[in-house]
């Protein structure tokens, strides 16, 4: 009984610790001054208007748009064929392969955001979109690969059997059976790798140019001033796009009806 209630307590110290931060930067971003002071005495949402009115945020954020949706549909379609590769086939190399795979997935962003550097500047391929691009796709990818290879893993493969048995070749049934049975984990894998290019800034702040700005790299520049109110209503309105796309992900990813 003593156990389990220093257990419990020592989980509710470890949850305030990791979430207070982030609670206060949400109850920050409705502060209306513009130095952050605790207790806020009077709410507003002036920052939020203001954030909207910013040129250079809006741009930032764009660029984080383009790169993320860009990065999340390759890294997508590329996650399915090495999942299709791994799950459906045999071939020589294959533990090779799935390892090559992971590596981004358990590197640290600043030995990968340094590595990309040293590669790009190697082969003579200069810093910016694509860079940044190249670089969230390949952290994107592993995570694509994996929720897809569980999905195709769970899939009833008698479906599929059904399908030639009626003539229907390997394309058709691929389009009109397989994709269609896996494709919450297909909806649920391009949702973790929209999440991951949308705040992603180690890999970034390597492979960035002066006229490629994501919106973490621009809040990371403004930071360096100093922190207002503004900066914490970005975060807000990140921290809530990160939650709802991860819980939209686990949630297609773990249903159980594949």
């Amino acid at each position: 009984m003593v156990t389990r209630w220093v257990l419990g307590l020592f989980s509710l110290v470890v949850f305030v610790m990791v979430y207070m931060p982030i609670a206060l930067v949400v109850i920050t971003s409705f502060n209306q001054d513009a130095i952050t002071t605790l207790p806020i005495e009077n709410f507003d949402t002036r920052w939020y208007y203001k954030l909207f009115g910013n040129a250079k945020m809006l741009q930032a954020l764009w660029t984080s748009l383009q790169v993320g949706l860009i990065s999340t549909t390759i890294a997508t379609t590329l996650g399915l064929l090495s999942a299709l590769a791994i799950v459906r086939h045999n071939f020589r190399g294959k533990s090779l392969f799935m390892l090559l795979t992971i590596m981004p997935m358990l590197a640290p962003g600043i030995i990968m955001g340094v590595s990309l550097l040293l590669f790009a500047r190697y082969v003579g391929f200069q810093t910016g979109f694509v860079a940044v691009l190249l670089g969230h796709i390949l952290l994107a990818l592993p995570y694509c690969t994996f929720i897809l290879i569980s999905s195709l893993a769970r899939f009833d493969r008698s479906l599929e059997e059904a399908g030639r048995g009626l003539g229907a070749g390997e394309l058709s049934v691929l389009w009109r059976i397989t994709l269609p049975g896996i494709a919450p984990g297909i909806i649920g894998a391009a949702l973790f790798a929209f999440t991951i290019s949308i705040g992603e800034f180690v890999v970034s702040f390597f492979l960035t140019s002066a006229g490629t700005t994501t919106l973490p790299i621009r809040i990371y520049s403004i930071v360096k001033v100093g922190i207002t109110p503004e900066i914490n209503a970005v975060s807000t309105l990140i921290l809530l796009a990160t939650v709802v796309l991860s819980a939209m992900a686990l949630r297609l990813t773990w249903t159980k009806r594949v």
